[in-house]
């Protein structure tokens, strides 16, 4: 029995759970779609739907169960910008791209009044601007250094600002990934634009990390790891923040070259529809011409005085 309250100490169970709720959550509607896949998605949607669900929920645990996350909250504040970038920049956008189709519908729909606000509320908090202040809002207010130190001694403020995070990063993706109503998705210019301004907090607060030369959590040297120190452990922090940059970088990238296709979709559409309507004036052109046309004397016809 100790033995097994000593395990119980060690794992992180909020982690487990929180696990098993986005499997029960995930793979019975996933599973269904392969059996049954709905009209509106292809037939290979639920087989890389499910698959990145499964590397998503991987990633989750590989920052959460293992010691990384010991080593998160009281060592190595690296640890923890490796759980965060893991959360925010790998897990929550394969939330999205694995979201059954079944919950979308709900999502996007409600069927009673209750539902009904509660998809209002969804659709405003996934616009670009309130998403993007959420998401930096939270991550910003949560790093203040008084704050920060008061979660990583309270293990269940700790876990309850991991959730707030996940939560917070599937509203900022929303805009690029989640599922919209037709028509109401932003257009490529301005999923680029979104992009590019979203990460642009995020990275001022990693550069300061990096070159202010000041330890920002004091929590960290008063249980230093051996093999690094605190200030090298902030200044690798604020770098390694700068990888969802890049991220947003990959993200514009193909976002560009859809643009590019969709303007040279329009301008062949366009040249096909000025061509049609060249081709119809030039035969409607042509009726009035031959009734213009003198008519040719018939053979045998007295000549004309």
């Amino acid at each position: 029995m100790q033995m097994l309250m000593t395990l119980l100490e060690q794992v992180n169970l909020p982690a487990f759970l929180g696990a098993l709720l986005l499997c029960l959550g995930y793979l019975p509607p996933l599973w269904r779609e392969r059996r049954h896949p709905p009209s509106e998605t292809s037939a290979s949607r639920p087989c890389w739907g499910l698959v990145a669900f499964l590397t998503a929920l991987a990633a989750m645990l590989a920052v959460l169960i293992t010691p990384i996350d010991r080593l998160a909250r009281s060592q190595l504040f690296v640890m923890h910008m490796l759980q965060v970038i893991v959360l925010s920049t790998l897990c929550a956008p394969l939330l999205l791209i694995a979201m059954p189709v079944a919950l979308r519908r709900r999502l996007l729909s409600g069927r009673d009044h209750r539902q009904a606000g509660a998809s209002a509320v969804l659709h405003f908090l996934t616009r670009p601007l309130p998403a993007s202040i959420l998401y930096n809002g939270f991550f910003l207010l949560w790093h203040l250094p008084s704050l920060y130190t008061v979660t990583c001694k309270q293990a269940l403020l700790y876990d309850l600002a991991l959730v707030i995070l996940l939560l917070t990063a599937l509203l900022n993706w929303w805009p690029l990934l989640g599922p919209t109503d037709a028509g109401q998705g932003l257009s490529y210019p301005a999923q680029m634009l979104y992009a590019f301004l979203d990460g642009q907090p995020i990275d001022i607060f990693a550069f300061l990390l990096v070159f202010s030369g000041a330890i920002f959590y004091p929590i960290y040297a008063q249980q230093a790891h051996p093999l690094l120190a605190p200030l090298s452990d902030q200044e690798a922090a604020g770098a390694m923040l700068l990888v969802p940059g890049l991220v947003d970088l990959l993200v514009i990238t193909p976002l560009f070259f859809r643009w590019l296709a969709e303007l040279e979709r329009r301008a062949r559409v366009r040249d096909q529809q000025l061509q049609q309507i060249r081709e119809a004036a030039e035969q409607e052109k042509e009726p009035a011409a031959s009734e213009n046309w003198p008519a040719a004397a018939s053979p045998g016809s007295p000549p004309s005085e």
